[in-house]
């Protein structure tokens, strides 16, 4: 069937009527919040495409964006506040909930609190939740909350902190499309489907860039590049600290830049010493990559003039306990590169500067924030200077370090699914005894609240969004509510405001004593960012550029003030850190009782674990599976579609095979996002199991004695057996 047969159900709602308009906003799956245009006729949204303007996506979206409106159209949505009647917590307990008014929720929340507050102090108090919108931090900050901890442990948390050190900043933009020659570890570029990192990549390869993947797993993005290696799980590190060391003591790194911008003459003997162990050969044992052609990589990507090795995500910052050593040494080899903001490596890109809310209204000085970590991120100084929390330890805190000590939890758009072990967490849970969640879906964290408040969302909310990930010019797009926020739903910024007034009302009302106004500080973020003069006129417009030339840096707002980037960096060895990084091997490795190793995937169609009930994106994928090769399930006798029971030293899962050559022989891979058990998710309740079952959670001493110095989850660090049923 030619392609043309299809284009009937791609094309954008017919323009007829006199209630049909075009609204430009910007998405709110992921990250890049990619631009959008949505066609909306009688406040209903028919369509939604990409924003060609856009810098981001320049004019498309991925599936999960384009799939936007089920999100607020979802049956199943949270619709109003409501309160638990039956105190017996658990996944098969009825809540028995009881719709309760808005004022209700929020003065029984704010008394809740204050109780906390009055009786045990701010430490009793746990958020999790993004430190987002500013309003919301502004709130935290108003009563001293000490224990927030979010998801970034997971995610980015690891070279967030290295990257501070290493090069001045976290950075989401990588010039693939000046690259001469890409580097990945792990990171399935295409099939995470972030269309402004797939564009680039794609741009880049076209126009003669070469890719080399090392990856346990055959993916799309190993199948586009022009060399893939199947790596052994864990040992990146092995293979990046080798090309470091090949790089420098062939003196190919690029001396410019290295000698300018870096602290490597300062440190230059520490360096040369430390990084000759790291030969090849050594490489080639851990990784099982051979030796010449790690070797002959390094050379290239050295040659190269323009090479990147980037570092976005869960993929190198979080998979390992030696994340931290792989951050570090990832970025080693872009600064060897010498691709630092400059073309074809990582930049640091400008941005309009849109002030927060304690910029446009100042409030009275904080309280001091004291207390204990209910993470034990205060064993881990550079985590505990990050200003995140952990995920990972979070069921460890409750249950084991300070059991009792939380009296209040408020859970904004998290899911246990998203932590490791999430059977721990389910009873850890049990032990708070006032537990709030807010989200847009009955998650299975929700089967534990006493108080449920229903979000709206981003199709339904207003703000100011920056291009942070493509954008050599600085871009702002507006998201604005397409629809009123529908049913009883509110943002999170409104919740804030709210519980200001009631908890901490010196902290949220302007100069003339009057309450903070929040669409007026949103204009006025709107005016000092230069974009309008107010948010309506920011809106019409829906995107602003502001076109000026790129100049790449001299300095770098490194920590230490040398406006260098650090190679070696002597304030890890302060913080008891390694100055530069060390062969460290991944947490958990084979034995006879678990002898293959566990990998956790994303799908290109799901976001995390948010997405599985959309109606578009659960028909086209509704499950997960255990997907392994086809030699390990003949050695096992296990035969397509056969159910398997994997487990590992802290749980386990069933799901039935599915066999593909794109594993090694010596993994099991399992799709993440799956296994939710609410009873009031219609599509995704009951489909396919947690990953995170059997992914061991840790604590805070175990990090230390690892050398998980900045923080990673160690998400995909673990081994299993697997037994056919």
């Amino acid at each position: 069937m030619p392609l043309e047969a299809f284009d009937q159900f791609f094309k954008p709602a017919a323009e007829t009527g006199a209630n049909v308009t075009k609204m430009i906003t910007c998405c709110g799956v992921c990250s890049p919040a990619c631009g959008l245009q949505a066609t909306v006729q009688d406040g209903v949204v028919k369509f939604i495409e990409g924003l060609p303007s856009d810098a981001h996506g320049e004019g498309h979206l991925c599936g999960k964006g384009a799939a936007g409106a089920q999100f607020a159209y979802d049956p199943d949505r949270l619709k109003y506040p409501m309160r638990r009647a039956n105190p017996n917590k658990g996944l098969d307990e009825d809540p028995g909930w009881v719709r309760i008014s808005w004022q209700e929720a929020l003065d029984t929340i704010a008394d809740r609190i204050n109780n906390a507050l009055s009786r045990y102090g701010a430490e009793s108090l746990l958020f999790v939740t993004l430190p987002a919108p500013d309003i919301w931090l502004r709130f935290m900050n108003s009563i001293g909350v000490i224990n927030r901890i979010d998801h970034i442990d997971e995610c980015f948390l690891t070279d967030r902190i290295i990257q501070r050190y290493t090069t001045g900043a976290k950075t989401w933009a990588n010039d693939f499309e000046n690259s001469n020659y890409i580097l990945l570890f792990g990171w399935d570029i295409l099939a995470k489907t972030k269309i402004v990192t797939a564009q680039g990549v794609i741009k880049g390869k076209e126009s003669g860039a070469k890719v080399v993947c090392f990856n346990p797993h055959y993916s799309t993005t190993a199948r586009f590049a022009d060399e893939w290696y199947g790596i052994r799980p864990g040992s990146d590190l092995a293979v990046a600290l080798a090309m470091i060391q090949v790089i420098i003591s062939e003196n190919l790194y690029n001396k410019e830049f290295v000698e300018n911008y870096t602290n490597f003459k300062d440190y230059e003997t520490k360096i040369r010493e430390h990084m000759a162990q790291y030969t090849p050969e050594w490489a080639e044992k851990e990784s099982e990559v051979p030796a010449d052609v790690i070797r002959r990589v390094a050379r290239e990507f050295a040659a190269a003039g323009r090479g990147i090795a980037p570092a976005h995500k869960k993929t190198l910052c979080a998979n390992y306990a030696n994340a931290s050593q792989l951050s570090h040494a990832i970025s080693i080899l872009n600064i060897l590169a010498g691709t630092i903001d400059r073309p074809g490596g990582r930049y640091l890109p400008p941005a309009f500067s849109v002030p927060g809310v304690d910029a446009i209204v100042p409030p009275p000085a904080y309280p001091p924030k004291r207390g204990r970590y209910i993470d034990g991120k205060d064993k881990l100084p550079l985590v505990l200077e990050d200003g995140g929390g952990l995920f990972s330890t979070l069921s460890d805190g409750l249950l084991n370090k300070y059991p009792g000590m939380i009296k209040f939890a408020f859970f904004n758009a998290y899911t246990v699914l998203g932590f490791p072990n999430p059977p721990k967490l389910f009873e850890a849970l049990k032990t708070i005894p006032f537990l709030v969640v807010m989200d847009t879906l009955p998650t299975d964290t929700v089967t534990f609240a006493d108080i449920v408040l229903p979000s709206a969302t981003y199709l339904e909310v207003n703000d100011v969004v920056v291009r942070d990930y493509r954008a050599k010019k600085p871009q702002a797009v507006a998201r604005q509510a397409l629809f009123p926020a529908m049913f009883e739903t509110r943002s999170v910024g409104y919740v804030a405001l709210e519980l200001g007034k009631r908890v901490a009302p010196d902290y949220f009302k302007d100069k003339d004593g009057n309450w903070i106004n929040l669409s007026a500080v949103l204009d006025e973020k709107v005016k000092r960012a230069g974009l309008g003069e107010n948010f309506n006129e920011f809106k019409a417009k829906g995107i602003v550029t502001r076109d000026q030339p790129y100049v790449p840096r001299t300095r770098f707002n490194t920590v230490g003030g040398t406006g260098k980037c650090q190679i070696y960096v002597p304030q890890f060895a302060e913080k008891g850190a390694d100055p530069l990084p060390v062969w460290r091997p991944k947490r958990e490795l084979p034995s006879p009782e678990f002898p293959y190793y566990y990998l956790t995937c994303i799908p290109a169609v799901h976001r995390r674990n948010s997405t599985e009930n959309n109606a578009f994106l659960h028909e086209m994928l509704p499950t997960n599976t255990a997907m392994m090769n086809p030699a390990l399930a003949a050695k096992l006798g296990i035969k397509e579609g056969q159910k398997v029971r994997i487990r590992s030293r802290v749980g386990a899962i069933e799901l039935p095979t599915h066999l593909t050559e794109t594993l090694r022989p010596d993994c099991v891979m399992v799709y993440h996002g799956f296994g939710h058990r609410s009873r009031l998710l219609t599509k995704a309740g009951g489909k396919g199991a947690r990953d995170g079952d059997v992914i061991p959670d840790q604590n805070a001493d175990e990090m230390v004695k690892a050398g998980n110095y900045a923080g990673a989850a160690c998400i995909m660090d673990a081994v299993v057996n697997i037994e056919p049923l």
